[in-house]
């Protein structure tokens, strides 16, 4: 009983940490012979043991099980008058002034 609850501590602290993450299972096709991942975001088959990237900055593995975690990572703070953005080809935060949202904060 004690090893369960230690291991649910565990996870839920795990989660926690990871809060940019999400999980999912492993398909198997061909009698268990085949194991792959399916794309949440495009619907691809990835083969086990593979890694990529999505056109939503996201990283994601197939190794026994979905693994996919977003490439930004983290907080992003900003100061007063300047707003937050996520550019889709570096996948890094951006800072815009918010009365002009063409030119980036200091």
């Amino acid at each position: 009983m004690k090893v369960i609850l230690s291991l649910s501590v565990f996870g839920i602290t795990l989660a926690l940490c990871q809060a940019a993450c999400f999980h999912g299972g492993i398909e198997m096709i061909a009698g268990g012979l085949i194991a792959f991942c399916t794309d949440p975001f495009d619907g691809r088959k990835h083969p086990d043991g593979s890694d990529w990237n999505t056109e939503h900055c996201i990283h994601c593995q197939c190794r026994a099980g979905l693994s996919c975690c977003t490439r930004y990572g983290g907080i992003a703070k900003t100061t007063a008058g300047c707003e937050v953005y996520i550019n889709p080809e570096t996948c890094q935060y951006e800072f815009y002034y918010t009365d002009n949202p063409f030119k980036r904060c200091a």
